[in-house]
């Protein structure tokens, strides 16, 4: 019975850590990026949260409504079209978000917190800021169920029918449109200076967004690795784990055009350790050396 118990309540925390932890900190982030810094300053930072933020601006209800109105389907066709668990989850957290948007609302003290830009830099501070929160929603998502939802859904919807279109760029394409929308829906007179503004602050705002998913989907695991073709494989690869406690694997090559001999190490580094490396194979003139970023790193790997 006790280990039975036990069972239960290690389920239930699994359960909460990888599904409930993820859609309350998702939602909430993407809440106070779109409440905080975005709608305040004017610019639509692409996909159903920008569209949601454009018809605030151009109606006056809430982007909650909107997010709510909008993700309601797209959730019946992520239900019935992608997959059960990456439905439910990324529109509970789109839900989640749209809730607290129309409760922000009715709270007025909060209304205090909302970041306004004062001309000069502050639109691109508010812009970076709100990307760097639905950066982060962003990585939540995919991290525990593969999407994002949103525009994502109707990427992959698309995807299916011409399987020649990726996602990522049907994703990209939607929220251009949002982008190009914004640049006719926000007044700002006839000056075209102005009227470019949100437009700019948007790509602002994605690329803050992409730059801060990449960093928690990757960063704490990007790795570097070097393949090093030599005729010094007992000497580089000594000095490699003297210096950098990495191991090294060597393999066997063969030059295709002088059809000698070679040998190839091969060995995973942290970014800081790239230096190293090529102080010590500038060592050996002989030697040919590349190196790539690796964005994921499994097994027993010395940080």
């Amino acid at each position: 019975m006790e280990e039975k118990t036990k069972t239960v309540w290690k389920n239930v925390g699994r359960v909460l850590w990888t599904s409930v932890v993820p859609i309350l900190l998702s939602g909430l982030l993407r809440a106070i990026g779109i409440y905080i810094f975005v709608s305040p300053n004017s610019f639509a930072p692409g996909g159903i949260n920008g569209l949601s933020v454009l018809l605030e601006y151009a109606i006056g209800w809430s982007s909650g409504w909107f997010l709510l109105i909008f993700n309601v389907p797209l959730f019946f066709l992520a239900f019935f079209c992608l997959g059960k668990r990456e439905a439910v989850i990324s529109t509970l957290s789109m839900l989640l978000t749209s809730g607290l948007l129309i409760l922000f609302d009715w709270i007025p003290s909060i209304g205090s917190l909302k970041y306004i830009a004062n001309g000069g830099g502050d639109g691109v501070i508010a812009a970076i800021a709100g990307g760097i929160f639905l950066g982060a929603a962003l990585a939540i998502m995919i991290k525990t169920c593969g999407t994002a939802g949103g525009t994502a859904v109707l990427a992959s919807l698309v995807n299916k029918k011409w399987t020649n279109l990726s996602v990522s760029w049907l994703t990209s394409a939607f929220d251009a449109l949002v982008v190009i929308a914004s640049f006719f829906v926000y007044n700002r007179g006839m000056d075209f200076t102005a009227k470019l503004d949100p437009v700019l602050l948007a790509l602002v705002s994605l690329y803050a967004t992409s730059k801060m998913s990449d960093v928690i989907l990757q960063g704490l695991k990007t790795a570097y690795r070097f393949e090093i073709v030599t005729n010094h494989a007992e000497e580089i690869a000594r000095e490699i784990m003297e210096k950098t406690h990495h191991g090294v694997t060597e393999l066997p090559g063969l030059g295709m055009y002088s059809h000698t001999e070679h040998k190839v190490l091969v060995c995973i580094i942290r970014k800081r350790q790239i230096g190293e490396i090529q102080r010590i194979i500038r060592k050996y003139p002989d030697t040919f050396a590349s190196f790539m970023p690796t964005s994921e790193v499994y097994g027993k790997f010395i940080k």
